[in-house]
Formats: C-alpha cells, structure tokens, sequence
C-alpha cells in the first residue's frame, strides 16, 4: 500500500480510487442486500459485457487510479470474473473484492494465490447454520463460507471479514468477532450502513437493530465500545467522494459513490476523463461543502 504522506503531491481532484459494481448478479439473496432487487435475468443482461468493462478498466488505468474495489452482487458469479480480476492486476491496480465466499473453491483461491489481491473482505454474518443462511437465503452458504475463508488462509490472501449487524444475527456478533481475531492475522469489521434497495424499496430496514440495541452491542466489546464513541465524538469531515474516490455501477453509470446514485456519467458513450473531471464535479451531494486548499488526507466517504 502507498503511505499516505507520499500521495501529496497529487492534485486535489484525482481519480485515486474506485468501486467498481462489476455485476448485481448473486447465487445468494441476502435479506438486507440492496443490489438485490436487480439480481434478474433482464437486468443482467443490461450489464457491462467483458470488452467494455476491459475497455473502462484500461481507461482508469491511463487516468492514474491506484485503488480498484471489485464488489457486486457477488462478483464471481460473472463468468468472466478471473479475465477482469487477471487484467486488473496486470493494470497495476491494487484490487480488493468484496465477495460472499460461497463460490471461492480451491482452484479459484489457487487463482487469487498466483496473482494476489489487496486484500479480500468477505461477509459472514453468523458463527450458527441457521443463522447465516436465514440471512443469506442459501442453502449450504454456511459451509462453503467457511470453506473459502479456510482456503484462502492457507494461501495466505490477506483477508477481511465483516458482519452487518441485524436482528437476525446480534446474539453472534461478538462469536463471529471472536472467530476473526482466532485467525491471527484476519481483519474483522461491523457495521455496514442498512441501505434502501436501488429500485426503492425499504425492505432490508426491517432487519435494522434499534439505535438502543446497537448501544448494548456496542457496550458488550472495548473495540465496538471505542468504535462508536470515536464517531459519536468526532464532527465528520466533508464528504470528498468525486475528488478522489469514485463509483461505478453495474451498467457503466460513473457516480460520487455507492450511496449516492441520483445523478450519473454513462461510461459505455463518454470517456472516463470527462465524466471525473467534467461531470462528477457538478454532481449534488448532501455532504458536500466547498472545497478546500488542502491535498490528499484522511476521508469521509459513502463508497
């Protein structure tokens, strides 16, 4: 990873980062998963074919973006997933997936082993069967969780494993965060934001802990408790998704970030460079404020 305080030189508005929803396709159906709802054949077909997304990729490339996210969906239940993941290591991108784990087999970690990610976070929302797969809506998810997470171990792939926390799953929370720190040298995170579905449904909210629950919770652990009490006491810097982190969603729309879609740059008709430098900038956020002389620091961002 390039130190933060070699990277300031780079002007204020750089495309150093991108997210990148390669597919909203997923073998799984996550109760609180937003992307779900275009996990469909007619909306799949929409999607970026290989060539435009290796076109786009090479374009990001040529830009100067250092960071590429691989997420979905489920990002290898693309068929082509290994010639996007192979040609963006190639790039020179430092690549981090975001994957449920289920489809990872032993071939496939030997794959990630040849040519190493960043680092790749993987969801596990219960230490039980029946609590993850009430939330994972998979038969079997469980064990070929575990599974993935045991093969990429041994291959060493740095790893990450994260949990949103629900009202499925709270009494396990503290188990899965357990389990991670067993594994030495794995990485544990909580508390992904609940999301409105991209269709606009609310659906996942019913899962949502109370702002109560989330206090127990949080009580319940020092990391968790030091956690929370460094948000709830730090004012948040200014949104900076645009200037040098950036979206890209499932059919090639460009946007500020995964959490803000109202307004985006069609990358499969216009080039890279004039969507991040031309019209990012005049995208609305509700975050925003004027910028700053200030080069690269440390970010808030909702990608």
């Amino acid at each position: 990873m390039i130190a933060q305080d070699k990277l300031t030189h780079l002007p204020e508005r750089f495309p150093y980062s991108c997210q990148w929803e390669i597919t909203c396709r997923c073998n799984l159906h996550c109760v609180m998963c937003y992307t779900d709802c275009f996990n469909r054949p007619d909306a799949i077909r929409q999607e970026l074919t290989t060539a435009e997304i290796l076109r786009i990729m090479d374009d990001l490339a040529e830009a100067g973006t250092l960071e590429l996210c691989l997420t979905g969906g489920e990002p290898l239940a693309r068929p082509d997933f290994f010639r996007l993941y192979e040609h963006a290591i190639h790039c020179g991108f430092l690549v981090t997936v975001f994957s449920n784990g289920t489809l990872i087999t032993e071939a496939q970690a030997d794959r990630f082993a040849a040519l190493k990610p960043h680092h790749i976070e993987i969801s596990l929302h219960g230490m039980t069967r029946e609590t993850f797969e009430r939330i994972a809506l998979g038969q079997g998810s469980f064990d070929r969780c575990l599974q993935a997470i045991g093969f990429l171990l041994d291959r060493q792939i740095p790893l990450v494993l994260k949990s949103t926390a629900l009202t499925l799953n709270q009494q396990e929370i503290l188990t899965i965060k357990r389990y991670v720190e067993s594994l030495g040298t794995v990485r544990y995170k909580l508390g992904e934001e609940i999301r409105p579905e991209l269709d606009g449904g609310t659906g996942p909210f019913q899962y949502a802990l109370s702002e109560q629950d989330l206090a127990d919770l949080n009580r319940q652990d020092s990391d968790l408790q030091r956690d929370a009490c460094r948000r709830d006491s730090t004012e948040p810097p200014p949104c900076r998704s645009g200037m040098q982190r950036f979206h890209i969603d499932a059919y090639g729309q460009l946007q500020l970030c995964s959490g803000n879609r109202r307004q985006s740059y069609d990358l499969r008709t216009g080039s890279f460079h004039t969507g991040f430098f031309e019209a990012l900038p005049t995208f609305a956020c509700d975050w925003k404020t004027p910028p700053e002389s200030s080069l690269i620091q440390l970010t808030t961002h909702h990608a």
